[in-house]
């Protein structure tokens, strides 16, 4: 007994080191798991957020692609053209070396409805806008055509600009824009001027990107910038005459030219950037898209005002797809800190940045969600591996405590026959028993032998079971040949042990039955064995055997009047080397193998042997009942 706990203290602590080892890898493997998910998720909504910036970005570079395209002219509200034929009043022919004609930007208006006006800053900061209504309505009036009324909205938005935009430095702005887009400043020019116009000359850039953190988002910003400048027109030489005639559209055709240098002038514009200029005359937000423009030493600020409010849902509309419910929240910062980290929901050639939901359940829910099948899968293989190991530990113990009880069981019936062998022989020899006496000692040893004989058969034959080394042998028969044969070995076992004999037959059909007799006859004689061994010394001990059957079944129960079975032996008498309670009490022989044995023959016959009561109503004492097909296979 101490040998068995030791065995399985030995194999719970072997289990519980597994156990820590599996379930310790399984949570170390769960949370890394876990903890990958939750960063791929993070960076998949970086990478959408990405890809939505891209889009709007996109769009927006679009629109203002083709605004760099804008010629200079065209910001002012009258330019002067040489016409290949000029008509006068009357439709008349005219030779006229230079014409005053009006923006198609005040004949058409925006291009876009988010577009509030154009405008235009001057060397000596006067403004002007081609949607100025007060600056061409003179020439409308002289050349006999009505000028489109502005709506109200441009009318109100041109006079807040001329009070928003005189306080505004504008080259510091326009430098302040370029630098929180990480492009760097614009270069200065030696008398201190901003200046790129060769640049613009050379089709690059105006704005040099500079070296930051977030190399994808400042490489967009330099791609972006590159295809701008593809658009920026050639530097545009042109007549001095022309050139001061741009500078003051209302001046005379035939003014002196003098001031200029002889040679031309050379015209060239920067890439446009934008910035906030505040709320406007009603209350909204307005952005500021403007470019410098170069005319020799001269700078010239062009550009329009955007209204936000009409904007943002355009650029929301580019990413409905992916996001549903997004925002675009301005950024006031000046970028002037080289520290700041990129934003990757900024765009990049607009001030503003992009705010999404964050994941309606939250991060870890939606991790979870995609790693939740492969943990599961995991887990429940770590499971198996330990029932898997459970399991052949449990066996090995079994196994092991199978073994120690052979041996003990083995030896313990071996011993009592080899001492009486030995002891007998032993006096023979010695001439010790007398010849009236010498009989009887011979008849001792004749049932000792026998007993040795089954002992050794039993173990043979669970081991030729257990090797499923047994065949059967059936015959046709019927339930009074099967119950004649049984009472048999009922009657002789218990005349050897003084219990009364009683069989009872309820088949009395006559059905045919085919199986193997001499394999119910063993069975049956196993538990005549035991229900003898239990019964005998009792008041009116006696053992009963009765027959039935039912849907192609054979019953064969065997009762007793002995003390019954405990309910914690019920399971264990069926197991090898098993003996009840009562049986190592009373020292009843035995090695525990003929349940084990019997429960094995009724398998071999398709059926199955079990405890139907462990304590009989009748007889009070066990019911054990051997189930079997009416029709066996041999």
């Amino acid at each position: 007994m101490r040998s068995s706990k030791r065995h399985q203290l030995a194999a719970a602590a072997v289990f519980s080191l597994i156990a820590v080892v599996v379930v310790g890898g399984m949570a170390w493997a769960t949370e890394s798991s876990f903890r990958l998910a939750k960063k791929n998720v993070a960076e998949e909504h970086e990478r959408r957020i990405s890809r939505a910036v891209l889009e709007m970005s996109s769009y927006m570079a679009g629109i203002l692609n083709a605004e760099t395209w804008r010629e200079q002219i065209e910001y002012r509200a009258l330019y002067e053209r040489a016409p290949l034929m000029a008509f006068g009043p009357g439709n008349v022919e005219m030779n006229a070396v230079r014409v005053l004609l009006p923006s198609p930007l005040a004949l058409s208006g925006p291009p876009k409805a988010w577009i509030d006006l154009y405008f235009q800053v001057d060397a000596q900061g006067i403004m002007s806008s081609p949607n100025n209504p007060d600056e061409l309505s003179v020439w409308f009036a002289e050349h006999g055509r009505t000028f489109p009324t502005p709506d109200y909205r441009t009318r109100a938005v041109w006079e807040w600009l001329k009070t928003a935009l005189p306080g505004i430095n504008l080259h510091e702005r326009v430098a302040r824009a370029c630098v929180a887009e990480h492009l760097g400043a614009p270069s200065a020019s030696p008398d201190g001027r901003a200046s790129t116009a060769q640049a613009a000359m050379d089709h690059s850039p105006g704005c040099t990107c500079a070296v930051h953190a977030g190399q994808g988002y400042l490489e967009r910003q330099r791609r972006f910038r590159e295809g701008q400048a593809s658009y920026l027109p050639p530097v545009i030489c042109i007549e001095p005459d022309i050139a001061r005639r741009n500078a003051d559209p209302l001046a005379e055709a035939r003014d002196d030219a003098t001031a200029h240098a002889a040679g031309g002038v050379q015209i060239a514009s920067d890439a446009i950037v934008a910035f906030w200029l505040g709320q406007g005359p009603d209350g909204q937000q307005r952005l500021a898209f403007v470019r410098e423009v170069h005319m020799d030493a001269d700078t010239f600020y062009q550009g329009f005002v955007g209204d936000w409010s009409r904007l943002k849902p355009e650029l929301l509309r580019q990413i409905e797809e992916p996001f549903p419910v997004a925002d675009l929240e301005p950024v006031l910062s000046d970028g002037t800190d080289p520290e700041a980290a990129v934003d990757t929901g900024q765009m990049f050639n607009l001030p503003v940045r992009l705010a999404v939901p964050d994941f309606s359940e939250g991060a870890s829910i939606t991790a979870w969600r995609k790693v939740r099948g492969t943990v599961l899968t995991m887990w429940l293989a770590a499971g198996a591996v330990l029932a898997v190991a459970g399991w052949g530990l449990r066996n090995l113990v079994a196994l092991t405590e199978r073994r120690m009880q052979f041996a003990y069981a083995v030896t313990h019936e071996l011993r009592t026959p080899l001492t009486t062998f030995r002891l007998y022989a032993d006096m023979l020899s010695a001439g010790l028993v007398s010849d009236e006496s010498k009989q009887e000692y011979f008849d001792t040893l004749n049932h000792e032998s026998l007993r040795l004989s089954n002992l050794v058969e039993g173990v043979l034959e669970y081991a030729r079971l257990e090797n499923q080394q047994v065949h059967l042998n059936t015959t046709d028969t019927d339930g009074t040949a099967i119950l004649h044969v049984v009472g048999e070995t009922l009657e002789r076992r218990c005349r050897e042990n003084g219990v009364a004999a009683k069989t009872e037959n309820h088949m009395t059909n006559g059905r045919r039955i085919r199986t193997d007799v001499d394999v119910v006859n063993r069975i049956a004689g196993v538990l005549i064995n035991n229900s003898c061994r239990h019964a005998r010394g009792k008041p009116h001990a006696a053992v009963l055997v009765r027959l039935g059957g039912d849907d192609g079944r054979v019953f064969l129960d065997v009762i007793d009047t002995g003390p019954g079975i405990d309910r914690a032996d019920a399971r264990a008498i069926f197991k090898p080397f098993r003996r009840g309670r009562r049986a190592d009490q009373t020292a009843m022989g035995g090695i525990g193998l003929g349940l084990a044995l019997a429960r094995n023959w009724a398998q071999l016959l398709g059926g199955r042997l079990e405890l139907a009561a462990r304590h009989d109503p009748q007889y009070g004492g066990a019911n054990f009942r051997l189930t079997i097909p009416a029709e066996v296979q041999g």
